[in-house]
């Protein structure tokens, strides 16, 4: 009796083996510098559900938010180091590491909204930009997540050209195409840690910052900022990044439901995005800021299409900005 009993013990451990697959129990870090309920938190909450549920509880995940684990910089060299398994960050904050993402910060490369989504959506196109980053730092991009246009926000008065720039203290990310962008507008750009930045404004170590309504909904900005310009120099455009070291050493099956998830991230992600802008303008509107339009952007576009060639070199791929140009182009 006690033998059968075994027996069917183990037959039954052999087809809950089975139906769990073939994943080796472990626990995943993810991290993001933002807050619940951001597109940060909205990606990675799809990716948790995926590799718990179809896993079978052989994967367990961990998320860290609010910057628990540092500042999207720190944790992109997390995923180097193995700290953390996956983390979410904004482009421009992966690109001092990986320099061939600075593609994707060169200003008015997406005009619609759309051209994002028709790029990142190329295969081919983003599996190179994976390749060539991963060599880079290390930390591979297997997923993108959007958002909107970085609008500036401030707490002195309304920017309607581009002389209404001068004498700001504007925070922006360090990434040097922003940077670059800014100068070319003709103000010095203030780089900033982002844990850094509400605390900034509220004591007037800065005037403003760039950044989706999204974002502004996210920290509250209305708290300390007043006016927000609306302009389409920069579609926001981040990356669902895994440690290469770690990834490569996930069995076949294991790899699978890694890649599966962060396509449900992303997938997840960009649907929930595209109510948002409006949702979080009025948003901003009800709690007292006013939008103001460009009446000039002609010329902030000039101005700041006039630095591509700057980034040609660290990019240092210029083959790969001429096809996402050709790529945009062929999706309208």
């Amino acid at each position: 009796m006690r033998k059968s009993l075994t027996l069917i013990l183990a037959a039954a451990c052999l087809q809950a083996s089975v139906l769990a697959g073939t994943y080796k129990a472990q626990t995943v870090t993810i991290a993001t510098a933002n807050p619940a309920n951001s597109q940060h938190d909205i990606a990675i909450q799809a990716i948790k559900k995926v590799l718990e549920e179809e896993s079978k509880g052989a994967i367990t995940v961990k998320v860290f938010l609010n910057g628990t684990m540092g500042d999207e910089q720190s944790n992109i060299k997390q995923l180097r180091t193995g700290e953390l398994q996956i983390a979410t960050a904004f482009t421009g904050n992966i690109a001092p590491s990986a320099p061939i993402l600075n593609i994707l910060t060169l200003p008015y490369l997406f005009p619609e909204p759309s051209d994002a989504a028709t790029l990142l959506t190329n295969k081919d196109f983003t599996q190179k930009l994976a390749n060539i980053a991963v060599t880079q730092n290390q930390a591979r991009p297997l997923g993108w997540i959007l958002g909107g246009y970085r609008n500036i926000t401030n707490a002195k008065h309304a920017i309607r050209k581009i002389g209404d720039l001068q004498g700001l203290k504007l925070r922006v990310s360090p990434s040097v195409t922003q940077l670059a962008v800014f100068s070319a507008w003709g103000i010095e750009p203030h780089p900033m840690a982002w844990a850094e930045v509400f605390n900034g404004l509220q004591q007037g170590v800065i005037d403003g910052q760039e950044n989706p309504f999204f974002t502004i909904r996210d920290n509250k900005f209305w708290e300390v900022q007043k006016f927000v310009t609306e302009l389409h120099y920069m579609l926001w455009t981040g990356a669902i990044a895994v440690g290469e070291p770690w990834y490569q050493r996930q069995d076949p099956d294991t790899k699978a439901l890694i890649e599966k998830a962060v396509a449900v991230g992303q997938d997840t992600e960009w649907k929930w995005v595209a109510d948002q802008e409006d949702i979080c303008k009025k948003l901003a509107i009800e709690h007292g800021m006013t939008v103001n339009a460009l009446e000039d952007e002609d010329v902030w576009i000039e101005k700041a299409r006039a630095i591509w060639p700057k980034f040609y070199e660290l990019i240092g791929n210029k083959e790969m900005i001429d096809q996402a140009l050709a790529i945009i182009k062929a999706g309208k």
